[in-house]
């Protein structure tokens, strides 16, 4: 696997993304020439999730809408033969964690990284030492599975709560989530000195 940090997008605001990119599934799609698998309509990944990966499946066991998609999806996503389709796409990545920066465990960081709660583990990583009156702060991020780290001036990270582990969910939005990220992961590798994003305050 390869690990990879990336900017949230997508109206997801300002966040970073830590990723697992599947290999094999990557060099797959570069050989195909195929990049994100959400340009060819977001209702064809349950249509996708729908077919077993790498087996053939009769056309005729299919809806209507279901074939309509599968005849035009390209090649790197299923190919159909003989009145048989086969599912060749899987998940390009598994988004692990997205991570917000801000000065303070702020109910405005905690707002802004809530936005990931049905893809991934959240964290937000703060600047400033919480004070005598943050524990309850501290306790509510807790409380909502969202960890928080204190940044030292020189760089370390010290755990103030850990983040609450997390089971990827099968799912088309959490699909499309990966195909997003995956996107940004391919922006980056085709652009690697992009400015970062603005932290969030």
């Amino acid at each position: 696997m390869i690990r990879a940090t990336v900017p949230a997008s997508a109206g997801f605001g300002v966040a970073e993304l830590q990723l697992d990119i599947d290999d094999a599934e990557h060099e797959r799609r570069q050989a195909a020439g195929l990049g994100v698998a959400t340009g060819y309509g977001f209702g064809g990944l349950d249509v996708l999730m729908a077919l077993p990966h790498g087996l053939p499946v009769p056309l005729e066991s299919l809806s209507d809408r279901q074939r309509d998609y599968v005849r035009g999806a390209p090649a790197g996503i299923c190919t159909v033969t003989d009145g048989l389709v086969v599912r060749h796409v899987v998940r390009p990545c598994q988004v692990q964690l997205a991570t917000v920066r801000s000065v303070s465990a702020s109910q405005l960081a905690m707002d802004a990284v809530q936005k990931f709660i049905e893809f991934c583990a959240r964290r937000v990583i703060i600047t400033r030492a919480p004070t005598v009156n943050y524990p309850e702060k501290l306790l509510e991020f807790g409380v909502y599975g969202i960890g928080v780290c204190l940044q030292h001036p020189d760089g370390q990270l010290e755990t103030l709560v850990e983040p609450r582990p997390w089971r990827t969910k099968h799912s088309p939005t959490g699909w499309w989530f990966a195909e997003t990220a995956y996107g940004q992961f391919l922006n980056q590798q085709s652009s690697p000195h992009a400015p970062t994003l603005s932290p969030a305050p």
